[in-house]
């Protein structure tokens, strides 16, 4: 954690032992929770999720340098409101000697709650991200902060909690975490159960909903595939729905600093260092809620997708989910390493082809999984795993680690753009792994049922 804050972190927490210097005798904060906010209106301040004593907010309100006018107006109008809703208790200016960029930072008292919040200012004038920084660079200020506070004990909960602004979190929310069963230092992450709410008020509202929907099905169809499959990555990558443990976040640099996708890319790294949970809706770990609304402020993720699908002609017809085959297939290359470990041969494809001898159409099906992890340089992988194992249990370790969640995807998109083309939803409800999605959110009508 050290070498994590002095080498790597941004440097907004080289400034935070003159800020505490506000809240002398304070006893730390139960628990944390980081936003980044863009061009968002102020209602999301809302009471926060109840715990032990107070809570602390890290509000990251954020802009890149190409950002146009109106996005500064709004961001500006967000910061004047925050500060108009709650009481200033020390603020403090600053900048980083390897770039332009300043910052600061002024920490606030809610009256109404038992939470403060460390609003972050990289909206300013000079204090802007740079033009590609984005959300994952706003998420990496907020928390490396709250990491900072951790590793100074101004937090008890070794919990980064990560969410946004569209987000309604419930009053199960940091009991979820402090569960001790949690404690163990082997868990990396949570995730949390979500749900898409409904959307605001607009025209367009129930167009908004459906293709929510339908992506939101998508999400947990890819998840169940993939849990099918056997994948040890088999989890929602959502910023807003997960938290970190502050140790296994430093282990793996925190967050990327990209314009979308740092929350795929996290726990991408985070699950090779720990585990990662993906915890149960229940009584004492309700659902979060997310709002289901048009978005413009990242290029790809739940907003993109929903303009994308919401401007079909036909959303419900037209949208389309991974070929179920695919996930048959990674599931036969995933069951393949023991088989191989066991040849001593770096050549797969003979283990992978010849479980298909009787089946034609399945034998086609996996020539062209070989051809996919040829490119995708498996061999290459199996020879390194190879030297680096003595055992079954460790060439398992090392081929997970290679074939993580992002080369599973590529190889999920080499078979759909190679012969196992997507399909309509009247197509995967007749699917076991389409039908199991449906039914865990509830969206049996999607299925024409």
């Amino acid at each position: 954690m050290e070498k994590y804050l002095r080498h790597y972190a941004e440097p907004e927490i080289n400034s935070l032992d003159g800020l505490l210097e506000a809240l002398p005798g304070q006893q730390p904060w139960s628990n944390v929770l980081v936003i980044p906010a863009c061009n968002e209106a102020p209602r999301f301040l809302r009471p926060p999720p109840p715990c032990k004593r107070r809570s602390l907010l890290i509000l990251v309100i954020n802009e890149p340098v190409s950002s146009s006018p109106e996005v500064s107006a709004n961001n500006r109008a967000l910061a004047t409101a925050v500060r108009a809703k709650f009481e200033s208790h020390g603020r403090i200016d600053g900048g980083s000697p390897e770039s332009s960029a300043g910052y600061g930072m002024e920490l606030l008292r809610d009256p109404a709650s038992p939470r403060d919040i460390l609003l972050v200012d990289r909206f300013s004038a000079g204090r802007k991200l740079p033009a590609r920084g984005g959300v994952g660079h706003a998420r990496k200020v907020g928390a490396d902060l709250a990491a900072a506070l951790i590793h100074l004990k101004r937090i008890h909960s070794s919990w980064i909690h990560c969410s946004d602004a569209d987000v309604m979190l419930p009053d199960t929310y940091f009991h979820c975490s402090n569960r001790s069963r949690y404690a163990d230092t082997d868990y990396a992450a949570l995730v949390y159960p979500f749900r898409h709410a409904g959307a605001g008020d607009g025209t367009d509202q129930e167009a908004v909903i459906l293709a929510t929907e339908l992506y939101e099905l998508s999400l947990h169809y890819y998840v169940a595939g993939m849990k099918f499959a056997g994948s040890p990555y088999a989890f929602h990558t959502i910023g807003s729905t997960m938290a970190v443990n502050a140790l296994h976040y430093a282990k793996v640099r925190g967050f990327p600093r990209r314009e979308a996708g740092e929350d795929f890319y996290l726990l991408n790294k985070l699950a090779k260092v720990g585990t990662v949970v993906e915890m149960q809706e229940g009584s004492n770990c309700e659902a979060i809620r997310i709002e289901a609304r048009r978005s413009d402020r990242v290029p790809f993720g739940t907003g993109a997708a929903v303009n994308t699908i919401s401007g079909l002609a036909d959303p419900v017809t037209d949208f389309r989910f991974y070929n179920p085959a695919v996930f048959e297939l990674l599931k036969a290359w995933l069951a393949s390493w023991p088989a191989i470990w066991k040849s001593g041969s770096s050549d797969f494809s003979a283990v992978i082809l010849q479980q298909s001898s009787r089946d034609r159409v399945q034998s086609d099906k996996r020539q062209l999984l070989v051809a996919g992890l040829e490119k995708a340089g498996a061999s290459q992988a199996l020879e390194h795993a190879f030297r680096q194992s003595s055992d079954t249990e460790q060439f398992t370790r090392q081929m997970q680690t290679w074939f993580d969640a992002f080369r599973t995807l590529k190889l999920i998109h080499f078979l759909r753009d190679h012969g196992l083309t997507s399909i309509a939803r009247d197509e995967l409800a007749k699917n076991s792994l389409g039908i199991e999605a449906l039914r865990r959110q509830g969206l049996e009508r999607l299925a024409g049922q």
